[in-house]
């Protein structure tokens, strides 16, 4: 069966991959190896970006709280199990952090994306995915052990860290073995005072107890005295409970210990998240120590980023080229999600040898602009892209969810980016005219809004991301068109 394009992996970062296709009728499917959504624990934080980057989706709703966008809402954060940090984040864009369950978030999306077209196939493992000249062939088996192939122009990558296209595409990658071993579960509590709620510390390891009192605690026991020796054995009741004594110092009760999963801080990012007509998204790029949801939070971020772009070069509205800045984007932010990871792997591990990192990093902190600095880049909010010939300061930073008047009707910043196109927001009807004068902009739609801040440019070129591409006044708009054209690779008609 042929397709424009093939997402293997139906995770959230897949599902939101092809919801993005979905909203321009690409022809998308999903091949996912799993019969139902996993109701496994995994990640359920969400910080400041990824949260504004779902709610422009229609993926999670909340109350506007203010349309002053100089508010700033903050929440306490850990950095290395240390309480270190307080995040923040413009308060009209919704919460600094959000709770959701990855299975909840997951199913959400899905559901999305296919009222909307995509096409979801279950139990369906990839086994090998050969690129050729014009199509990419994706070799597949069923539940029933029987083979099928599938044929699209694109693959995109979001199966996990193991990933197939990654295994059979040229990445390239770098990789930092394991230094030490953590086991996650469920398990009741009878004696719940054995343990410390949250992040705990002793002169051996590390506890994370998010405590349920009436049911199941997520536990997290954390060894530094070296990896696993298999980690790829099944975590045994015994060897859960000896880790979690060993790193308490006295023994804790636990009651139908279940969901036992072992994990590391071994790290692996690719050299380029393009291979051609191979892409990769989320863990299959990058995939590091699991701290503080970091990399779902990261890869929704590149799901939309990829999105958008491969919705623009599949419907003829930009040339292949563009996908190049999907790499050239996303890849620096991978790469430093695994370098903090990996600090504060160092940070966290007990051995005295480590104080004087751990005493200089939190005396750092304790200075406002370094502590900001840390924050903003962990919760995602000071992230910008570096746009061509950018002369104003909004140039690459995410525009605010302002509320806006289009003739008579209500609506925000989300509410149109949400379209999933590139937006042009002018001050009257005569700008708007003059845009339509220059050209035929693909993948573009230009409305006339009032209710941005008035030190604002009068003309906004918003990516479909929510990042601007370009601001500038009405006079500039040939500068304008340039930057849609030149790295947009939009196919414009003068």
């Amino acid at each position: 069966m042929s397709h424009d394009v093939i997402v293997v992996g139906g995770g959230p970062v897949g599902m939101l991959v092809a919801n993005e296709l979905a909203l321009h009728d690409v022809s998308a499917v999903v091949l996912e190896s799993r019969g139902a959504v996993s109701e496994h624990p995994k990640a359920g934080t969400y910080h400041a970006r990824a949260i504004a980057t779902l709610a422009r989706r229609g993926i999670v709703s909340f109350p506007r709280r203010t349309n002053d966008h100089t508010m700033i809402s903050s929440e306490p954060f850990q950095f290395a199990g240390y309480p270190w940090l307080t995040l923040r984040a413009p308060t009209i864009d919704g919460p600094v952090m959000l709770g959701i369950a990855q299975a909840d978030l997951e199913r959400a999306i899905g559901t999305r994306a296919e009222a909307a077209g995509a096409q979801v196939v279950r139990g369906t493992t990839v086994t090998s995915v050969v690129p050729h000249d014009d199509h990419v062939a994706v070799e597949t088996v069923d539940e029933a052990g029987r083979p099928r192939t599938f044929e699209a122009k694109y693959v995109v990558g979001a199966d996990g860290g193991r990933s197939v296209v990654r295994r059979d595409g040229q990445f390239g990658a770098t990789e930092y073995p394991p230094t030490m071993r953590a086991i996650l579960g469920l398990a009741r509590l009878p004696h719940p005072e054995q343990m410390r709620v949250g992040w705990s510390h002793t002169d051996r390891g590390w506890t994370l107890l998010n405590l349920n009192r009436f049911g199941f605690s997520r536990i997290i026991v954390f060894e530094f005295d070296g990896p696993a020796p298999d980690r790829h054995a099944p975590v045994t009741v015994e060897e859960y409970g000896a880790a979690i004594d060993r790193v308490v110092g006295s023994h804790v009760e636990l009651e139908s210990p279940y969901y036992l999963n072992r994990f590391s801080d071994f790290s692996r990012i690719v050299h380029h998240y393009r291979d051609g007509r191979l892409l990769l998204a989320g863990d299959s790029a990058h995939i590091h120590y699991p701290l503080g949801g970091q990399g779902l939070n990261t890869g929704i971020s590149d799901a939309v980023n990829l999105g958008w772009k491969l919705a623009a070069v599949a419907t003829g509205a930009a040339d292949e080229s563009l996908l190049d800045t999907y790499s050239h984007e996303r890849q620096p932010v991978g790469k430093w999600i695994i370098d903090n990871t990996r600090v504060q792997s160092t940070i966290m591990n007990p051995s005295p040898a480590g104080g004087p990192l751990r005493r200089m990093v939190s005396e750092m902190l304790c200075h406002r602009e370094v502590h900001d600095w840390l924050a903003d880049k962990v919760n995602g909010s000071s992230l910008h892209y570096e746009m061509p010939d950018a002369e104003n300061e909004l140039d690459g930073t995410f525009l605010p969810d302002h509320a806006l008047v289009v003739g008579s009707e209500q609506t925000s910043v989300a509410e149109l980016v949400g379209r999933g196109r590139i937006l042009v927001l002018v001050a009257d009807p005569e700008t708007a005219s003059a845009v339509a004068d220059l050209g035929t902009v693909p993948f573009t739609d230009v409305v006339v809004a009032q209710g941005l801040p008035t030190d604002y440019p009068p003309v906004l070129a918003v990516r479909p991301d929510g990042y601007v591409a370009w601001s500038g006044g009405a006079d500039e708009l040939t500068q304008m068109l340039k930057v849609l054209e030149r790295y947009f690779a939009l196919r414009i008609q003068l």
